[in-house]
């Protein structure tokens, strides 16, 4: 078996830390981006969820406030804030009204927690 120099094995093992390290920062980086991701997914579905309510479409306005809620609590997991928590709460209330058919109360509750996301994006 060949065995290399010590300034070649040395070298070997600094490119391979090198690379390890980049490929980190590159993981770590796509993580931060998936959760801005979430956080745009989640407003743009209670945007929806709003367009809904103008329209009186109490399904729709559940349906968008369930996608919403998901992206928002996957967020709230990665990164707590007492805002997405307000809006999830909101969120979940919103839901509960559409399903009952209650537009107004609902309605009011998907501004809300459209207001709690635009305090998250601060």
């Amino acid at each position: 078996m060949c065995r290399l120099p010590d300034h070649e094995e040395t070298t070997m093992k600094l490119r391979t830390a090198a690379l390890t390290l980049a490929f980190g920062g590159a993981l770590f980086a796509s993580t931060l981006a998936r959760a801005d991701d979430r956080l745009d997914r989640a407003s743009h579905h209670v945007e929806e969820a709003i367009t809904q309510v103008k329209l009186k479409d109490t399904g729709l306005v559940a349906y968008h406030a369930d996608l919403a809620l998901e992206k928002a609590e996957s967020l709230q997991k990665f990164q707590p804030d007492a805002h997405l928590a307000a809006a999830i709460d909101h969120l979940k209330a919103a839901i509960e009204e559409a399903r009952q058919n209650h537009l107004a109360p609902a309605g009011d509750h998907v501004k809300a927690a459209d207001a709690e996301l635009k305090q998250v994006a601060k």
